[in-house]
């Protein structure tokens, strides 16, 4: 049954006055990857709120579920933790805290945590060192066979593509504010500039067949972003009642 977001949410308001604790399902991204969509979050009405505890509360006509980033008196301000803006309220429109929180889909938020903004940021460093060593490095005398063929394909030739798919997605933070097409043209920069410097490396060599796999890897890549950015929701959007969550 479908409740209308008012009413859903005076019921929780009500509640939580009442001093009971009330679970509601979460909806949306923008506090990733520590809350993701499908969590049963609990709430509580807590008279001790600080910097860093999660909370239920009234902003511009809706309900949002944010963290608190800064406390100055009675008025305070609340962010996303997968959001860049935050929000401004008084205490008095502070409805509950988070008190607890029943994770659904383990597998899933395990994904979200490294592949979501602050995942991305803490592996790309190793990333970029573990590509150049893929396409650096004398790997000559690991005993693969890299002329072998898998479906119809050679090893080395997966392995190029395969190592330069996540590619586009480290590339993609540097360019949030920029224009995005940016993150495609310089991971394919990076393809060709990889495979050109085995032309001058004694133990390597040039392959322009290694060249065609890193553009075809980082292509790949940039396709999946582009999917995921087209279901992605906006952080900020009107809550769906129908699943009794919020934002």
């Amino acid at each position: 049954m479908k409740v209308d977001n008012e009413v859903y949410f005076a019921l929780v308001e009500e509640r939580v006055a009442a001093g009971e604790r009330v679970k509601i399902t979460l909806v949306g991204t923008s506090m990733r990857p520590t809350l993701i969509e499908g969590d049963e979050i609990i709430l509580s009405r807590e008279e001790d709120l600080k910097v860093g505890d999660v909370v239920l509360f009234r902003y511009v006509g809706r309900h949002l579920l944010h963290r608190i980033v800064a406390v100055d008196g009675d008025r305070f301000t609340m962010r996303g933790d997968n959001c860049e803006t935050h929000e401004e309220a008084l205490r008095k429109d502070i409805v509950a805290k988070m008190v607890g929180v029943k994770k659904h889909h383990k597998v899933k938020h395990l994904a979200v945590r490294w592949l979501g903004h602050k995942g991305r940021r803490q592996l790309r460093p190793w990333y970029f060192v573990m590509l150049a060593i893929l396409m650096w490095a004398p790997l000559n005398g690991l005993g693969v066979e890299m002329d072998k063929f898998v479906l119809g394909l050679r090893i080395d030739h997966l392995l190029h593509a395969s190592v330069f798919i996540p590619c586009s997605l480290f590339l993609y933070d540097l360019y949030r504010k920029g224009n995005r097409w940016l993150v495609w043209l310089t991971a394919v920069g990076i393809g060709v500039l990889t495979e050109s410097v085995q032309w001058l490396l004694p133990y390597r060599g040039f392959d322009i067949n290694d060249m065609i796999a890193n553009f075809l890897g980082v292509s790949l890549g940039w396709l999946i972003i582009l999917y995921l950015r087209a279901g992605r929701k906006q952080h900020q959007c009107p809550v769906r009642a129908k699943h009794g969550g919020c934002r």
